[in-house]
């Protein structure tokens, strides 16, 4: 069957009533789950129904924490399985998510001009930084504050943690659309621009650069084992590993829809295909490996977890996946 692909990684919102038929028309497909033989599955539903989860992180408490952008909650999992969800304070689409460096979780907000803050515990308090702007990709920075997108407003911020401020620096191309972005090997923050096609880097005194390489909707960002950046292109069927000083080597696959990468517990880089319902992953030298499908799920956010553990979000099921890669006779 043919999953027709409605969901958004940025602030345009998709209505609910498509959202939810896209959720149904994925559910409808695949059975139980499909696994190589040196990988466990595990699932576990989410309570709110068409929950939309977006992104995930593993938190300073061990637990792990996504995004719920149908359901305006961020949602935290325990290594157990057990899922709380906590309501934000304002009507927001919730996105992206990390760990902060002062043992809370962060999270952009959408297209209220708000970030979010949740403890451990639950308790939730927003960050305003504009009337109505898009925040997009978030992170912790190598300068120990807060850094995060601006998809509207065209800018890169950065909230110090200490003092409380914020600082918004302007991109030098307008319309860039900033997106997704992760802090480097090299010290610096680096984003997409999926609005020019480019990908961008960021000092942590707000240099900006900008990189011509023409780049086909880049979507998803990480920091690579080898002290590369790799990022997807999500129509493009294309993975790019690039040098901290900009030289780019693309990677072709066969599969769709390509959104979030990390770094594995394996030293290799693991993204997930939307389009595919499949968990794959990359070595740093270009081999790419499926390693399970999900049948139905439409994967979006992926995290490692605790003792070796790597976690999906599977859009179109409404549910949580635990996947444990197995040793030699396990």
């Amino acid at each position: 069957m043919m999953s027709i692909h409605l969901r958004f990684r940025t602030p345009r919102a998709v209505p609910f009533v498509l959202a939810a038929l896209a959720t149904l028309l994925f559910t409808l497909t695949g059975p139980a789950v499909s696994a190589t033989p040196g990988v466990r599955v595990r699932s576990f539903p989410i309570p709110t129904a068409n929950s939309q989860p977006i992104e995930i992180a593993l938190g300073s408490d061990g637990n792990l924490w996504f995004t719920e952008s149908g359901g305006g909650r961020v949602a935290r999992i325990t290594p157990l399985g057990t899922i709380t969800e906590f309501v934000t304070p304002t009507a927001s689409f919730p996105e992206d998510i990390t760990a902060g460096p002062d043992g809370a979780v962060w999270f952009t907000e959408g297209s209220i001009g708000r970030i979010g803050r949740i403890t451990p515990a639950g308790a939730i308090k927003e960050v305003k930084f504009s009337n109505f702007d898009a925040s997009e990709g978030i992170t912790a920075g190598p300068d120990g504050n807060i850094w995060f997108t601006d998809f509207t407003g065209n800018k890169v911020w950065r909230l110090d943690l200490a003092t409380k401020i914020l600082t918004s620096f302007p991109l030098p191309t307008p319309n860039s659309q900033p997106s997704d972005i992760t802090t480097g090997s090299d010290g610096n923050l680096w984003f997409l621009e999926p609005g020019v096609g480019r990908l961008a880097k960021i000092t942590p005194t707000g240099v900006i650069t900008e990189f011509p390489e023409p780049l086909n909707i880049p979507f998803a960002i990480t920091s690579g084992p080898d002290g590369n950046i790799w990022l997807t292109e999500r129509f493009n069927q294309r993975i790019a590993r690039v040098t901290p000083t900009g030289q780019f080597t693309f990677f072709t696959t066969t599969l769709h829809t390509l959104e979030s990468i990390i770094t594995g517990p394996d030293g290799n880089l693991w993204f997930t295909a939307f389009g595919d319902n499949t968990v794959a992953n990359i070595t740093v030298t270009g081999v790419i490996t499926n390693v399970v499908v999900l049948p139905g799920s439409a994967p979006t956010g992926i995290s490692q977890g605790p003792r070796g553990t790597v976690w999906v979000l599977g859009y179109g099921t409404n549910k949580v996946y635990l996947l444990t890669p197995l040793g030699p006779g396990r």
